[in-house]
């Protein structure tokens, strides 16, 4: 039985790194949600945004003017 060369076991954990860091997400940084910030009112669709999501006004809502 031969054993793999240090080339080919290099890339194969190279690739696997590569594959594995992908699928992250991150929420933060320079243009996430840019525009939005809390409490800002969409007035076209008549919402506001509040804890990272938009939430529809109601009557006599504080947050919509």
């Amino acid at each position: 039985m031969k054993r793999p060369n240090w080339l080919a076991t290099g890339t194969f954990l190279l690739l696997g790194a590569m594959l594995s860091a992908t699928g992250c997400v991150v929420h933060s940084g320079p243009g996430y949600n840019e525009g939005y910030h809390e409490g800002y009112w969409d007035r076209e669709h008549n919402r506001y945004w509040h804890e990272n999501a938009w939430h529809e006004c109601g009557e006599g809502d504080v947050h919509c003017r």
